[in-house]
């Protein structure tokens, strides 16, 4: 494991590194000056100086280009202004690349669409940071199949969203398989302390979904119809299997012997939960016909603490829906505003710990218990530094590991990079474990 620090360490790789030569890049950063597009390219130069890697940062505002390349002493060949309006220009770039890395939303239903279908048909890999489940189902629908065909992984999510409950539950029933042999019958992950803020950008984009009408988000209905598997892909798996009604589990406070907690609903689940019950198909963790149940939620301290947290809850949704309430919050600088975000000692000293409980039975109706743990490390705040470590890391599995990755598609992390994406993070100072409960 690498040792914490501020600044991560610099890898040097071997000469036989095997990178795409048939691209001039390895990864281009698209919106690579937002807030966590910055932080993408400062965490790739800070670890990556130094090695054979090939990548670009793009966005669409020369002076802030300009200062990103000064601040961090990039090569003028590091930056380009980049217009995805224009098709030309967007294939050219797409076709540059063995993966694209996307950091341009708020929100990214109407900014990835084009992206994806350039990626799609050119045979480019592409990873993003969006927490926008209806987009994920629209490109799913749309260029999956060809995505296959032309071996381009397509993986939304990569981020905060939904990378720690994706490898939480695929790690938590890859150990009930390894080490017992068992099948996942139930799968329960708990976000427990965390340490981190939230940017305008994210704000801006959740307000525009909650208002905008689901007719003009792309996916929307689609994945409305589908419920609690609004990501689900195509499958020989009966309906009947389907045994989830919502995202937490049931209840809005409640304990849970086995994880020791008490708990209440995860304010991200609804983003989360589509994504791991995607992969738990696609990867087969139920075993042959079946699905595994998945619920997430936010462990906390006691039962007062979740009445606590649930009224806190509440309370925000209230304050966001009601206008007057939230044009105050804004007015008065409680909520930021798009292109703020985080203090940087807050993404230096934030943190967070994802655990995933995951129960299987043996024939003879022994139940078999593991708990696998996702902690930042030295990764930072949830939201923003540690995601972009996250999202940079999964698009390299497409660089730089593209043949321990999945053939193709429109994906999930876990079914897409599995351990491959484990193995880079935990290189990279994240701490990703399974235990036995007892």
């Amino acid at each position: 494991m690498i040792a914490s620090t501020s600044r991560p360490p610099t890898l040097r790789f071997p000469t036989k590194l095997m990178v795409n030569t048939q691209r001039t890049y390895d990864l281009v950063l698209l919106g690579a000056t937002g807030f966590t597009g910055r932080l993408g390219v400062e965490y790739l130069h800070a670890r990556y100086s130094g090695s054979p890697l090939r990548w670009l940062a793009t966005g669409r505002d020369p002076v802030k280009l300009e200062s990103l390349r000064s601040d961090l002493g990039l090569d003028s060949a590091q930056t380009a202004i980049c217009n995805i309006n224009d098709a030309a220009a967007l294939d050219a770039l797409v076709q540059s690349t063995s993966v694209i890395v996307n950091f341009a939303g708020t929100p990214f239903f109407d900014k990835a669409m084009p992206v994806v279908a350039a990626c799609a048909r050119l045979g480019t890999c592409y990873v993003d940071i969006s927490g926008e489940v209806p987009l994920h189902r629209a490109t799913y629908d749309a260029y999956h199949e060809q995505a296959c065909a032309t071996g381009a992984l397509i993986v939304h999510q990569c981020g905060y969203d939904s990378v720690p409950s994706d490898l939480g539950a695929f790690l938590a029933a890859r150990e009930l398989r390894e080490r017992f042999g068992v099948a996942t019958q139930e799968l329960k992950s708990f976000a427990r302390k965390s340490k981190g803020g939230v940017s305008g950008g994210t704000i801006a984009t959740a307000l525009l979904m909650m208002t905008t009408s689901p007719k003009k988000v792309p996916g929307a209905a689609a994945a409305s119809a589908l419920g609690s598997y609004a990501l689900e892909p195509k499958s020989d798996l009966p309906a009947a299997t389907r045994k989830d009604t919502n995202d937490t589990g049931g209840g809005l406070i409640g304990f849970d012997k086995r994880a020791k907690t008490w708990h209440m609903p995860f304010v991200m689940a609804s983003v989360n939960a589509p994504v791991v019950r995607k992969s738990a198909v696609l990867l087969g963790y139920g075993g042959l016909g079946a699905r595994p149940s998945y619920a997430e939620v936010q462990a906390m301290p006691s039962r007062v603490a979740a009445l606590g947290g649930l009224a806190g809850l509440v309370m925000l949704g209230i304050a966001l829906v009601v206008s007057p309430i939230r044009w105050l919050l804004f007015a008065c600088g409680a909520l930021p505003k798009p292109g703020e975000g985080p203090s940087k000692e807050l993404q230096d000293t934030g943190h967070f710990h994802f655990s995933t409980l995951g129960v299987g039975f043996r024939a003879d109706g022994e139940e078999c218990k593991v708990m696998a743990h996702v902690r930042s490390g030295d990764a930072g705040d949830p939201g923003y530094k540690a995601t972009a470590r996250m999202v940079v890391e999964a698009a390299l599995c497409g660089a730089l590991e593209r043949s321990a990755c999945a053939a193709g598609g429109v994906l999930t992390p876990a079914a897409a990079f599995g351990m491959t994406l484990v193995e880079r993070l935990r290189k990279s100072g994240m701490e990703l474990s399974t235990e036995v409960i007892e």
